[in-house]
C-alpha cells in the first residue's frame, strides 16, 4: 500500500503466457454425477465411493491406457507441469513437490445428487482451508488426500465475505501446508497455483502476481476485498486451491476462475475464527467515498456517510480525504476496504484524514461488514 506523502505505481504489468502445457487428464471432464448420499450407517463410505467413480469416468479410461493401476506416488501427479516464460521447470517441480500433500482434493455428495469437486489446503493438523461454494451446508464433505484415502469430512464454519470454509478431517495423514505473510508482496513477482480438482487430476501453473488488494466478484456472487490478482490460468476446478511464492509457501486460497485469491493472512484470521465459533466477522467504517487523483499518494474523499454508522458517529465529515488507517497508507477506495476488512467489529481505527489542509486523526470503532452482492455499491 502506498505512503500517504509518496508517489505510488501500479507495478509491472500482467506477465502474459504465452505457452501452457495442461496434464492430458485435464483436457477432459466427466459429466457422471453422483447419486445422493445413501442415509444408512456407513453413509461416508458409499458417498467416498461415488466421488471416485464420478469424477474417475473418463480420467480412469485415460489412466488405463498407461497401464496405471494405483494412484501414484506423490510427487508423481505434479510431473507434468504448465510453466509460462522464464519459469524454470525444475524449479517449479521443486517448488510443488513441497506443498503436494497439502493440497487435497474436496468434494461433496449433495441430496440433489449432483457432484461437487474442488480443491483444499490443509493449514494444520485436521483441518483444511476450502472455497465455501463447494460445501453446501445439506451436503455430506469429503476429503481425498494425494495417495487416494477418501475421509469424510465435518463443516466447522463458513465465511460468505471472503468465499472460505473450515473443514474438520480426522483420520488422514495430512501435512500442514507452510503458510506465508502479505508482507513484502511485490506486484510482478513469480507465483505458482496448484490445485487438485479432481482426486486423478491434479496440476499447476505460474504466473506473476498481478495486483494486490483487489476488489472482485468471488464464485459465490459475493463482492470480495483484499484480494490478490494473478495471469496464472486456472479454472473453476482450482477453487480452494494454493496460491504459493517462489520459496514454496502459501500466500493465497484460490478463489476460482477470475483468477483471484484471498491473501493467507485474511485465510488465516478467517480460519482462526471458524474454528473457534463457526463464523467470522470483518470490520466496517460505514462510509462511501471516491478515489482522489489529484493528491501525491491518493486518498479516499468521503461523499457520504451511512447513518449512524461507525464513521459518522466518531466524527468523520464529507470532503474528508482518508489518507491512512492506523499504520497503513490508503490510497484508493479499494485499498480502504481491504483495511477494514482486515479489522475486526470493535476494534479502535485511528483513522487520518486530511480536512481544509490539516491531518485530523480520528478514532473509529469499527462496525461489522456484511457480504455485499456485486451490484451493491462498494462501502468501506
Amino acid at each position: 500500500m502506498p505512503a500517504d506523502d509518496d508517489d505510488t505505481s501500479s507495478g509491472p504489468p500482467p506477465h502474459p503466457l504465452d505457452r501452457v502445457w495442461f496434464h492430458p487428464s485435464e483436457l477432459g471432464r466427466t459429466g457422471d454425477a453422483l447419486a445422493p448420499p445413501d442415509p444408512r450407517p456407513r453413509l461416508w463410505l458409499v458417498a467416498a465411493v461415488a466421488l471416485l467413480v464420478g469424477v474417475g469416468g473418463t480420467l480412469g479410461v485415460v489412466a488405463a491406457t498407461r497401464g496405471l493401476t494405483a494412484p501414484a506416488p506423490p510427487p508423481a501427479p505434479f510431473a507434468e507441469l504448465a510453466t509460462g516464460p522464464g519459469a524454470d521447470p525444475d524449479a517449479v517441480a521443486d517448488l510443488v513437490a513441497g506443498v503436494g500433500r497439502s493440497v487435497v482434493t474436496v468434494g461433496v455428495a449433495p441430496p440433489a445428487g449432483a457432484a461437487v469437486l474442488g480443491s483444499g489446503v490443509a493449514i494444520r493438523a485436521g483441518r483444511v482451508l476450502t472455497a465455501a461454494h463447494l460445501v453446501p451446508v445439506d451436503g455430506t464433505p469429503l476429503v481425498v488426500t494425494v495417495g487416494g484415502q477418501v475421509v469424510s469430512a465435518r463443516l466447522r464454519g463458513v465465511d460468505p465475505e471472503t468465499d472460505l470454509a473450515l473443514l474438520e478431517v480426522d483420520g488422514a495423514p495430512l501435512q500442514a501446508a507452510r503458510l506465508g505473510s502479505g508482507d513484502g508482496l511485490r506486484v510482478g513477482q513469480q507465483v505458482a497455483a496448484v490445485s487438485a480438482g479432481t482426486p486423478t487430476d491434479r496440476w499447476v501453473t505460474v504466473g506473476v502476481l498481478s495486483g494486490r488488494d483487489r476488489l472482485g466478484v468471488l464464485p459465490s456472487g459475493v463482492r470480495g476485498a483484499a484480494l490478490l490478482e494473478t495471469d496464472a490460468r486456472f479454472d473453476g476446478s482450482a477453487a480452494g486451491g494454493a496460491l504459493l511464492d517462489a520459496t514454496g509457501a502459501v500466500i493465497g486460497i484460490l478463489a476460482g476462475p477470475d483468477r483471484h485469491a484471498v491473501p493467507i493472512d485474511v485465510a488465516r484470521s478467517v480460519a482462526a475464527q471458524l474454528d473457534l465459533n463457526g463464523r467470522a466477522a470483518h470490520g466496517w467504517l460505514g462510509l462511501l467515498g471516491t478515489d482522489v487523483l489529484d493528491r501525491t499518494g491518493g486518498g479516499v474523499r468521503i461523499d457520504t456517510l451511512i447513518e449512524a454508522g461507525p464513521a459518522q458517529l466518531a466524527g468523520l465529515r464529507p470532503d474528508d480525504v482518508v489518507i491512512r488507517v492506523g499504520s497503513v497508507g490508503v490510497g484508493s477506495v479499494a485499498e480502504l476496504v481491504a483495511t477494514a476488512r482486515r479489522l475486526r467489529p470493535g476494534d479502535p481505527a485511528e483513522v487520518t484524514v486530511v480536512r481544509s489542509g490539516e491531518r485530523v486523526v480520528v478514532t473509529v470503532p469499527l462496525g461489522e461488514s456484511i457480504p455485499a452482492p456485486a451490484d451493491w455499491l462498494v462501502v468501506a
